[in-house]
């Protein structure tokens, strides 16, 4: 997938609105590299974690900070025909943020649309898609059924780089990547 130059006239020229927090939005482009449950930026630094309970459902995923407190939490509806996770801030489960879902049960190429808090009851039209292949683990973020790119992430050497545009909140993006993954590997039967 080739990589798509930030300034061009499909990528983000709006801000967004923090989704997560204003503290995770950058005014310039960032990358981070993600190799198993560890995101760090290009100098090595730390940035988030992905911890999997050891007890309890294997449906849930927490996002945590460099000094291992919750920022979110993922929740796979265990009912969902659809792969649908919710995720939620911190460890409140009362309070949902945004969910994610496959598009269609059946696909050729993974197609996963994002409904934020307001959005979450109609469902009519998604806020976030995100695009890719089931073999792949690389994918693109787009700004509803937009070509709006606000992210890209591709297949490094046993590790993924995602490339996040201005003004986009990482945390977001990072949490989109991981559900992404997860529903990736639903799809190819891992």
């Amino acid at each position: 997938m080739a990589k798509q130059d930030p300034t061009s006239s499909s990528s983000n020229t709006i801000p967004l609105p923090p989704l997560v927090g204003s503290e995770f939005v950058r005014p310039q482009t960032l990358d981070l590299i993600i190799t198993g449950d560890t995101v760090k930026d290009t100098t090595g630094n730390k940035v988030f974690k992905v911890k999997t309970p050891l007890f309890g459902l294997h449906n849930k995923r927490i996002l945590l900070d460099p000094n291992d407190s919750p920022i979110l939490t993922m929740k796979m509806k265990v009912t969902s025909k659809h792969d649908r996770w919710q995720v939620y801030r911190g460890n409140d489960l009362d309070d949902k943020i945004f969910t994610v879902k496959r598009s269609s049960t059946i696909q050729l190429k993974t197609r996963v649309e994002v409904f934020l808090k307001h959005n979450q009851t109609r469902e009519a039209s998604c806020d976030f898609t995100i695009k890719g292949r089931f073999m792949k683990r690389a994918c693109t973020v787009y700004v509803g059924d937009s070509t709006k790119i606000i992210a890209q992430v591709h297949e490094g050497d046993k590790r993924l780089v995602a490339t996040i545009y201005p003004n986009i909140d990482h945390a977001f993006i990072v949490t989109l990547i991981f559900i992404f993954d997860l529903i990736n590997m639903v799809g190819a039967g891992v």
